[in-house]
């Protein structure tokens, strides 16, 4: 469900969210907490029998569908959500959040199955439905518009979702939400912080340069908590380029007001790979050119992490997978870059840090077109999908 926008949720643009684990002060400790999956499993079967409230009925079936998920079974978790969506969907007039919720969850389990199109319709579905039972200047529907524009991202509409953030930042000033415009505006600023490191021309690294700087001096009236994200974006930027004294600088910021209670990520190299299968891919010529030449099915990982004191990464390990496991050192290379902001200390002044997993996927989208066929292909170029396990 989508709550009300705060530091720490948009803090989620710098690529981290807030792990939670428990902690003592005298040791490193772990705490599971998942219910196992036949428990999951006979909850919502139980609910179907007695033919549960919609409400009810897609409470059980988001906590089944995780299950599943974190077991790896995407397409029994895809299931269970379009069965989900099959009883429930009727209902979006009277529970448009729980079935939002249920159509968010079933976009992104169809995200890491590399199904675009079902990523994209249920992105619209959750918008629309929160559209056609909440005012219009309500923040979850601007939230939702604003997962829209990311889904255009995520499909490499880049222009396309640019212009949304600026139309979604522009309508919410209207609206007197400032926040959500700050956090609209934002995104963009990400999207050209991501754009100047991947295209590496120089008009487009003045052009993130230009923007953080034109935010920093005029940041959004009533929502000026929200600097400290474009300094941690322009600090991303100098480090790029050789200057690591703006990160420095937030990191004894952050040190002499006691530190973070949650991690805060303030600098990480983005995961490098697939170029030269992607150069391959454009390049055209035969159709062999197109066709994906690495398995994506069933391709899994957890990395669990330390975040120290000192808000360095140590010890990124492969916890769990499935399949071939030789794709995930661009993603442990990348992990060991990050540098967060250093850590409050706990009683008696310790801070045994925090542990982290985070799931990734490796998928590739699936294509109609590939060969000129009607069969659907794999696309060429694989990418890698992340979700935050402990959040």
């Amino acid at each position: 469900m989508l709550r009300p926008y705060h530091l720490t949720a948009i803090l989620l643009l710098t690529g981290v969210g807030a792990p939670s684990i428990a902690q003592n002060e005298s040791k490193r400790e772990i705490v599971v907490t998942a219910r196992p999956l036949k428990d999951t499993e006979a909850d919502l079967k139980a609910c179907i029998a007695r033919k549960c409230p919609p409400d009810q009925d897609i409470k059980a079936t988001l906590a089944h569908a995780e299950n599943l998920f974190v077991e790896g079974d995407y397409r029994d978790a895809r299931a269970t959500l379009a069965n989900a969506l099959g009883r429930n969907r009727k209902h979006k007039g009277q529970f448009p959040i729980e079935v939002s919720d249920l159509l968010r969850a079933n976009g992104n389990v169809a995200a890491h199955l590399g199904e675009s199109d079902i990523y994209r319709l249920s992105v619209l579905d959750m918008r629309d439905t929160l559209k056609g039972a909440l005012q219009p200047n309500d923040y979850r529907v601007f939230g939702a518009e604003i997962e829209v524009a990311d889904s255009r991202l995520k499909l490499g509409y880049l222009e396309e979702a640019s212009d949304k953030y600026l139309e979604i930042e522009r309508r919410a000033l209207l609206a007197n939400l400032p926040q959500i415009a700050a956090i609209a505006r934002l995104r963009d600023l990400s999207l050209r912080v991501q754009r100047a490191e991947t295209e590496k021309t120089a008009f487009r690294k003045k052009d993130a340069t230009d923007a953080i700087d034109l935010f920093l001096k005029a940041p959004t009236g009533g929502a000026e908590e929200f600097k400290i994200v474009v300094e941690v974006l322009k600090s991303r930027m100098d480090r790029k380029g050789g200057d690591s004294a703006t990160t420095d600088k937030l990191i004894a910021r952050y040190a002499a007001l006691g530190g973070t209670v949650n991690p805060v990520l303030l600098h990480s190299d983005p995961i490098a790979m697939n170029e030269a299968q992607a150069a391959r891919a454009l390049a055209g010529g035969s159709d062999l050119n197109r066709i994906s030449t690495q398995v994506v099915e069933k391709r899994w990982v957890d990395i669990g992490f330390w975040i120290g004191a000192d808000g360095k990464v140590d010890e990124p390990e492969i916890l769990r997978s499935q399949g071939d496991t030789d794709w995930t050192d661009a993603v442990l290379k990348a992990i060991k870059t990050r540098i967060y902001a250093p850590l409050k200390a706990a009683r008696a002044g310790t801070t045994p840090g925090v542990y982290a997993i985070e799931r990734y996927s490796l998928t590739a989208q699936y294509e109609n077109d590939v060969t000129g066929t009607r069969i659907r292909q794999r696309s060429p170029i694989a990418k890698i999908e992340r979700i935050d396990l402990t959040s």
